[in-house]
């Protein structure tokens, strides 16, 4: 994105305001060069709107003290509008500070921290074996289904549709990547493994959201926690879709946990974990060990770089089991290839049509499977002209309240099992809906971005004590739902906003969340709240803590929202007024155009959904391939 002299003093300006050295670091250009290709075209224009407009009133030419006030006046302004515009420049700005190397190899703030940066990939490592194209001329294919995305859902339809003698096409829109590109660098893992390289958000900005986006989606990148649907869930679901409390979805689910040898042999228990299950100890609340989908986990060093993908292949993925089975029975993967419309012609799936770079790719198919996750499902089928009224409603998110406690002793929280223990105590806060203690591997970036900012000083400060931190997150079974819609660009837009319910039950977790913390000697308790409200035990109260957040609130722009599970915005049912799908996962109206992924849930899974995406999966291909054949 080209910027006059003005707009580029001004960006340079905010990332020195927001990080002390960033413009000399190269901040800003990498904020250009690696960020803002991610942003719609209409966030490009408002973005440069915006920098013309601190240039125009001589941001830069003001003393640092008045430029961080200007900021934070815009972080708490009653307009929406200039609150969003500052937490998509903090967030950006301040992840890249902390995540961006130099020539040689560092990053400056690392060494305060004492983060060792990327580990390297072993230097044994092998890939996966699947061989994969990209289509460099215009193509046409054929084949029986043609699956959109290659995830937890794409994945398992692939195995399960070739598996019975069908011709498949997988499409991917990102990379291929394996064990020898994982070299725990977290930057790079964010741009090539996650949807807009890390950076994806509400339309508004307050809620960050991390997706999947190359071979094998989410399950390359997610932290291995492997739970099935609870009972209460399945029967909730059941009430429209009966299926998915039946002996036949427990058979899937059983085969889904089977081919990725979910265990709990992998569970030993990390620093920063130990630290949250003494304080579970401490007060008497549930804890428990972790089912998790691997095979041969060290548990240590490598272990907590494993959202940036797994260096030892023990992480069994959608590309290391489903796709590798799916290939084997001759299913055919082209990577870099994005679906842009599903073709119907007389009520039945013709095809799908797909772009690589410049170049086109025609599928011809007798069926269709779409698995491209909560946000690309709606999108694609919207552009499509296909899915109803319901098509990109019912998002729901899981919404993260997180909180930060800051220790005596080293935690190096970059290191251990990414998930071994977990808390239910407030499970069932109201029924079936309340929210899941979890805390996993962190790294610098990603939380510089997450923690809240009042100032240069004070955010440096929290950051450079990472080595020292546990990130406890409480993440909410949410009963109601934001949409996916789709802008004049036909890219999707995320519009979410916490309810009021939804809110009270984040608040009830910020607030175990801290207790649990103080119980295992915390020194200080930070919430992800942009007001930076904090405490330190022995020195302030929890009531206290807890009053400033009720003050100041849980709207957008206010409380730092994190969702790392998306889901429903295709969802089955048996109204087609209600959901997109009907009860075997089949879209409306359209005859072998079947949804296989997140987006089918009736209602959030309240767990981790990698399992219940698959199993869902399992049981719609399998429909799907009885039909077929």
């Amino acid at each position: 994105m080209e910027l006059s002299r003005a707009q580029r003093r001004a960006l340079e300006a905010i990332a020195d305001t927001f990080h002390p050295g960033a413009a000399d670091r190269g901040v800003p250009d990498a904020f250009l060069r690696l960020l803002v290709p991610h942003l719609r075209p209409a966030e490009q224009r408002q973005l440069r709107q915006l920098l013309a407009l601190f240039g125009a009133g001589g941001f830069a030419r003001r003393p640092r003290a008045r430029r961080e006030s200007i900021l934070l006046r815009w972080a708490d302004s009653r307009v929406g509008l200039r609150r969003s515009a500052f937490h998509s420049l903090r967030k950006g700005l301040l992840l890249l500070a902390y995540s961006l190397r130099d020539a040689d190899g560092r990053n400056p703030a690392w060494d305060e921290i004492g983060y060792p940066g990327p580990l390297g990939a072993p230097p044994d490592a092998t890939g996966p074996p699947l061989a994969v194209s990209t289509p460099a001329e215009d193509v046409q294919l054929s084949c029986d289904v043609c699956v959109v995305g290659s995830g937890a859902g794409g994945g398992v339809a692939a195995a399960v549709l070739a598996a019975a003698g069908l011709d498949v096409v997988v499409l991917e829109a990102g990379g291929a990547f394996d064990e020898r590109d994982f070299d725990g660098a977290e930057l790079d893992g964010l741009q090539r493994l996650y949807h807009g390289g890390g950076t994806t958000s509400s339309d508004d900005w307050s809620v960050s959201i991390l997706a999947g986006a190359c071979l094998g989606g989410g399950t390359v990148v997610n932290y291995t926690t492997s739970f099935r649907p609870p009972a209460d869930v399945r029967e909730e679901w059941a009430r429209d879709v009966p299926a998915l409390d039946s002996p036949d979805f427990d058979r899937a689910l059983d085969a889904v946990c089977g081919r990725l040898g979910v265990n709990t042999e992998h569970n030993r228990v990390s620093a920063r974990e130990e630290k949250v299950r003494a304080g579970l100890r401490e007060l008497g609340w549930h804890c428990a060990e972790m089912p998790r989908n691997v095979r041969g986990c060290d548990q240590g060093r490598v272990c907590g770089y494993c959202p940036f993908g797994c260096a030892l292949g023990a992480k069994q993925s959608a590309a290391r089991t489903w796709l590798a089975d799916a290939q084997a029975a001759g299913a055919r993967i082209l990577v870099g290839t994005r679906a842009e419309r599903v073709v119907v012609s007389r009520g039945a799936v013709y095809g799908v049509d797909a772009a690589a770079g410049a170049h086109t790719v025609a599928i011809r198919a007798r069926a269709v499977v779409v698995a491209c996750g909560s946000i690309e499902t709606p999108a694609l089928l919207r552009r499509s002209g296909l899915g109803g009224p319901a098509a990109g409603r019912n998002l729901r998110l899981h919404p993260v309240g997180a909180v930060f406690g800051v220790f005596d002793d080293e935690i190096r929280p970059w290191e251990g099992t990414m998930q071994a223990v977990y808390s239910d105590e407030h499970a069932h806060l109201d029924g079936s809906y309340g929210l899941k203690y979890e805390t996993t591997a962190i790294h610098p970036g990603l939380v510089a971005a997450a923690l809240p900012w009042r100032g240069a000083a004070a955010h440096r400060e929290l950051a450079v004590s990472l080595g020292r931190m546990v990130a406890l997150g409480a993440l909410v079974r949410d009963r109601h739902g934001g949409e996916v819609c789709v802008g004049r660009d036909g890219r999707p837009v995320v519009r979410y906003r916490l309810s009021g319910y939804d809110a009270a039950h984040v608040r009830a977790g910020i607030e175990g969340g801290a207790r649990i913390l103080e119980a295992a000697g915390a020194r200080r308790i930070v919430a992800n709240h942009a007001r930076g409200v904090e405490y330190r035990p022995g020195r302030g109260d929890r009531a206290a803590f807890m009053a400033a957040l009720d003050h100041f609130g849980y709207g957008p722009g206010a409380l730092l929202v994190h969702s790392f599970h998306q889901m429903g915005t295709a969802r089955m049912g048996s109204s087609q007024r209600e959901s997109a799908c009907d009860p075997d996962g089949a879209l409306w109206g359209v005859r072998d155009l079947v949804v296989c992924d997140a987006s089918t849930f009736p209602t959030a899974s309240g767990v981790n959904p990698m399992i219940a995406v698959e199993g869902i999966a399992h049981l719609n291909a399998s429909r799907l391939a009885a039909r077929l054949t």
